[in-house]
């Protein structure tokens, strides 16, 4: 494993993602990090955020600008492919919208409900952003709080980063959509681990959270009875991030 994240560091530093560990539990990497929960990450992304709906940049991802949407989109290709017309989509830790609000014209045009579930800090910015863009963007804090039937959940950056992670995974089996869409989810074929993921260009200070390195065969059986219909590597990410679709059998 030591060998595996030696790789990492070299290969992809240009990343701005160094990790440290690994840790014997996820409370030992939390007793070695911020926090995602930290005051400077929530301002980094709602002042790119608020860029990109004023015109000012065309896309934003986890705080940084870019000038140019990606000339490849794999989760917004796979979602064109499935039918979103008039569905209703959930976004697990989505931030304030940043799928929907890079997108905004594709989920539009296809009459989408859209909710983002994140925690608290998020929620109160995300809707206070609506609200005043008249965006048709929906926060919550728990799954559970959503009473439509839902149709698909987008887990994008995002499990890898929760302590159970498998507990929301069987939480959003049991809303029973029809698709669910896994992107940018580091995984490897070794044995699963506890890291602290440290961004150095993100964000103005230091900004570091645990997340989970976990098995690609022990990530994808959780997903069961969910049949996968298609594997990708991340366009964004190191080639060691995957995405997937999986779909109600």
């Amino acid at each position: 494993m030591k060998k595996f994240l030696k790789k990492i560091l070299k290969k992809f530093r240009k990343s701005h993602l160094v990790y440290s560990g690994p840790y014997t539990t996820w409370s030992e990497a939390v007793k070695n990090s911020t926090g995602y929960d930290s005051k400077i990450i929530i301002e980094k992304v709602s002042e790119s955020t608020l860029k990109v709906i004023n015109g000012v940049k065309a896309y934003e991802r986890d705080g940084t600008l870019f000038d140019n949407k990606p000339e490849k989109n794999m989760l917004l290709e796979q979602l064109a492919k499935t039918n979103i017309y008039g569905k209703v989509i959930v976004d697990m830790g989505g931030g304030l919208g940043s799928n929907y609000i890079n997108y905004s014209n594709f989920f539009r045009d296809n009459n989408c409900i859209y909710y983002v579930v994140e925690q608290e800090n998020f929620i109160e910015k995300g809707n206070e952003i609506a609200k005043e863009y008249n965006l048709n963007l929906n926060f919550r804090k728990e799954l559970s709080e959503i009473d439509e039937n839902i149709n698909i959940v987008i887990c994008s950056s995002f499990l890898q980063y929760i302590e159970n992670w498998k507990t929301i995974v069987s939480e959003i089996k049991a809303k029973k959509p029809q698709n669910i869409f896994v992107d940018r989810h580091p995984l490897t074929n070794k044995d699963s681990e506890i890291l602290v993921q440290l961004n150095t260009g993100y964000y103005k200070k230091k900004v570091t959270y645990p997340l989970h390195l976990v098995n690609e065969e022990e990530f994808i059986k959780e997903f069961k009875p969910y049949v996968m219909i298609e594997r990708w590597d991340s366009d964004f990410d190191p080639p060691y991030f995957k995405g997937f679709h999986f779909r109600s059998d």
